[in-house]
């Protein structure tokens, strides 16, 4: 008996545990993935790191004024598969960049996940295979 509650407890617990991990990651919901844009700018700052690489960049917006963007890619192990390395952007790189915006309009978008990865133009050579 005692070593039946015992399991029990241990099933309980590791299920609450798995169970509160599930919802941290966010997932893509805040994206718009129906919609696609296209976005030339220069780079600001390219951050190397996990769990997600983030990209910084200023672009023009139709009214002439910059527009600071940050952009989400996937973990560095998944960019690293993909031929990319912390050095790949620097500041002042010139890129041309497909993204899903977030869908409430403020300047954020994700370019590449684990399950995908858009096209990516850095000085005229493409670094992100479809």
């Amino acid at each position: 008996m005692r070593r039946n509650a015992m399991c029990s407890l241990v099933l309980a617990a590791g299920v609450f545990l798995i169970a509160s991990a599930i919802p941290a990651h966010h997932g893509v919901a805040h994206y718009d993935m129906k919609k696609t844009i296209a976005l030339t700018g220069t780079i600001t700052a390219f951050d190397w790191g996990n769990p997600h690489c983030l990209v910084h960049m200023d672009v023009m917006d139709d009214t002439g004024h910059f527009r600071h963007w940050t952009l989400e890619m996937s973990s560095t192990s998944a960019m690293s598969r993909r031929g990319w390395a912390k050095d790949t952007l620097k500041r002042g790189d010139q890129v041309i960049v497909e993204t899903h915006p977030a869908q409430n309009g403020i300047p954020l978008g994700i370019t590449s996940s684990p399950d995908f990865a858009l096209k990516f133009v850095v000085n005229g050579r493409e670094v992100t295979s479809r």
